[in-house]
């Protein structure tokens, strides 16, 4: 069996897990995480949490890298460091403070100075790298990674005031947003059949209709690689929008949004959805395109099904945390 667990971290800030006065999360209700001692003893409150559920891999959205707002962490890399995890891959969606000129990363891992336009500059003044963005936490191997850029959308006018006071208005850019995708290897034991499995974790906007046109451009891409494939992450969409966009099989149950009272499930898990032939084939992605891995073993690889999985409020976010235990249909 596989669990899976998908997280929208709010960059560490506390939640309404924060307050539910046990001894790990209780005295860190609207602490301050501009401090690093803070920010780290958030991470650590949160890593003993996610340690209870005992999940092997975490996808996380809106993940910060070197942000003063959460304290200057590595977030991603200290979460893995504290599960006693040895893999784990972050991919900015943009670079650059979060009050400040952002910027599309020259490599998203933002790794060292080369990864941004800017990095030299910053180094200058003592900064290192600093982004947001998704990231992969796995207890097994990540074999190899990559990115697909899903795009930004259009920007937003709000006006606040009188409609003749241009000055009432206000312009928002929409955020940029991406697709991290690892071919994590596993051992025969968790899912028999599968060598691996295809796992991404994405992070969709705000407005509805350009959060279904990434959710097809996200499956399409994972569609082509080798099977069993998982997409999951914060879609900013309810199961019956995500529904429509006709694309894989959705895993797991159980509302996630606000993470106070839950109304909403917009974090959501997709898999196959199953063969088309007797042969079985798997079915063409989005676009009408067939399986383009070339590995014959795409083909064969087992479809997955739910077993077990449910929320839970964090230390950290506006969101619940939901996981699914995986298994190969039989």
């Amino acid at each position: 069996m596989l669990r899976v667990l998908t997280l929208n971290l709010q960059h560490g800030q506390p939640g309404a897990g924060a307050g539910d006065g046990t001894a790990v999360s209780g005295s860190l209700a609207g602490a301050d995480i501009h401090d690093p001692a803070t920010a780290r003893a958030v991470l650590a409150a949160l890593a003993e949490q996610i340690a209870e559920l005992d999940p092997d891999v975490v996808a996380l959205q809106e993940v910060d890298l070197g942000q003063t707002r959460s304290g200057r962490v590595d977030q991603a890399g200290m979460l893995a460091q504290l599960l006693g995890w040895r893999h784990h891959r972050f991919a900015a969606a943009w670079a650059g403070p979060v009050a400040g000129l952002r910027r599309r990363p020259r490599r998203a891992a933002l790794a060292g100075t080369g990864d941004d336009v800017l990095g030299p500059a910053r180094a200058l003044l003592g900064l290192g790298p600093a982004g947001f963005g998704n990231a992969l936490l796995s207890r097994y191997p990540i074999n190899s990674h990559r990115l697909m850029r899903l795009g930004r959308g259009p920007a937003s006018v709000v006006r606040r005031g009188s409609a003749v006071d241009p000055r009432s208005y206000r312009v928002f850019t929409a955020t940029a947003r991406n697709l991290l995708v690892a071919r994590i290897g596993l051992p025969e034991t968790v899912l028999p059949g599968a060598a691996g499995i295809s796992l991404g974790a994405t992070h969709l906007a705000t407005r509805a209709d350009t959060a279904a046109r990434q959710l097809a451009a996200a499956w399409d891409a994972l569609a082509a690689l080798p099977g069993p494939r998982l997409l999951a992450g914060d879609f900013n969409l309810p199961t019956e929008q995500v529904s429509a966009v006709g694309v894989g099989r959705l895993l797991g149950e159980g509302p996630t949004f606000p993470a106070a009272r839950p109304v909403r499930r917009i974090d959501h898990f997709l898999t196959d959805s199953g063969p088309a032939d007797a042969d079985g084939a798997l079915p063409p992605p989005a676009g009408g395109e067939g399986v383009t891995t070339g590995d014959a073993d795409a083909r064969r690889a087992p479809l997955l099904r739910a077993v077990g999985g449910g929320t839970r409020s964090f230390v950290v976010s506006d969101h619940a945390g939901t996981w699914v235990d995986l298994e190969p249909t039989d």
